[in-house]
């Protein structure tokens, strides 16, 4: 059986608010940013897996979702993994009511129980705007955007995403979705 790579996440539908800081991140010297129609917020990063395994991770999402009610997401202010100091990933942060964590361990526990590997790192919510090749010099940026509120919308799914590397970057596909009630 053939292997992809998956991860789980929730889709950034509007991306227009991102604009201006994209703009500026893309003239600093080792900032490659994120492709725009990409944006999402990963719930849990699983890797590679057989193809068949596919329904076993849907059927998780939807036992990690139900019950939860879409709510505002608001995606605020530039930072950076692992600090500002050393950046390597530059994020926009999010604010929520939504459950995000709680949902992320959901997932934690569906997945150990079904046998499906996956990256066990903290959940921590944000939105990848971009990675760092070298050094780059940001201290305007993450000034500048410290706390500026980029965009605010409401989900209504969780999406099980096929990622393919390429010499340009991952290139997203959608493998399944699953609405929140």
């Amino acid at each position: 059986m053939a292997k992809i790579r998956v991860f789980v996440s929730i889709p950034m539908p509007n991306t227009a608010g991102l604009r201006p800081m994209m703009d500026d991140l893309s003239k600093v010297r080792g900032v490659r940013t994120s492709p725009m129609g990409q944006m999402h917020i990963t719930l849990r990063f699983i890797g590679d897996i057989e193809e068949d395994r596919v329904d076993d991770i849907e059927a998780a999402v939807n036992e990690a979702i139900a019950g939860v009610k879409a709510s505002r997401i608001t995606l605020k202010g530039l930072g950076a993994f692992p600090n500002q100091r050393n950046p390597r990933v530059l994020w926009a942060g999010i604010s929520t009511e939504m459950p995000l964590l709680e949902i992320s361990e959901r997932l934690s526990a569906r997945f150990k129980t079904m046998n499906i590997p996956f990256d066990e790192k903290p959940f921590r919510p944000h939105i990848t705007v971009g990675r760092i090749e070298g050094r780059a010099n940001l201290v305007h940026e993450f000034s500048r955007y410290q706390t500026t509120e980029f965009a605010t919308y409401i989900p209504n799914s969780v999406m099980v995403m096929k990622s393919e590397l390429t010499p340009k970057g991952a290139v997203h596909s959608i493998l399944r979705v699953c609405y929140f009630d």
